[in-house]
């Protein structure tokens, strides 16, 4: 008797967690509608498995592009990752040329 409550209570489960997913798929206004359709399609042939990929997409940050971070004063870049200031420096900011090639024979373990 246990098991087939177990057995009714994860089949809710996974119907509730489809049903979410489908809500939020048809309400989405980034996906085109054949997008929609084989994504519906994938979360009712795939259950579980399927709704949490579909859910997991549709919760990704598309607005922001990647590497920056908003601000009221104007656009910042995360470090490492914005446009350069000086295009003749490397990333530690030593000159490109000569013969410093990397991380000095230190295999990026440091000795900075």
């Amino acid at each position: 008797m246990t098991a087939i409550i177990a057995s009714v209570a994860l089949g809710l489960a996974v119907l509730l967690l489809d049903v979410t997913a489908t809500v939020l798929l048809v309400r989405s206004a980034v996906a085109t509608p054949r997008q929609k359709a084989l994504q519906l399609v994938f979360i009712w042939a795939i259950p579980f498995l399927g709704s949490i990929v579909v859910i997991a997409i549709l919760r990704e940050p598309i607005s922001t592009p990647r590497g920056r971070v908003s601000s009221d004063s104007g656009e910042q870049w995360l470090a490492g990752i914005g446009p350069e200031s000086d295009s003749h420096r490397g990333h530690h900011g030593e000159h490109s040329g000569g013969d410093n090639f990397g991380h000095g024979g230190d295999a990026g373990f440091g000795g900075h």
